[in-house]
């Protein structure tokens, strides 16, 4: 495998995975039923660091 293939699956893989720490937090505010719920006004903020990694992801 080239050195390009690698870094570009490394890079894919680390991108994949990026998602898992925002929705396990999801998860563990909201439960599990809550997490897949379509959001509204009234559900629970999620912590801090979730909402900052949001901000930074719509940045």
């Amino acid at each position: 495998m080239s050195k390009e293939l690698y870094w570009l699956v490394l890079t894919a893989a680390m991108t994949g995975l990026l998602w898992v720490p925002y929705i396990l937090d999801r998860i563990m505010v909201r439960g599990a039923m809550g997490a897949t719920a379509n959001p509204s006004p009234s559900d629970k903020p999620q912590s801090a660091w979730a909402q900052r990694m949001m901000a930074a992801h719509a940045n």
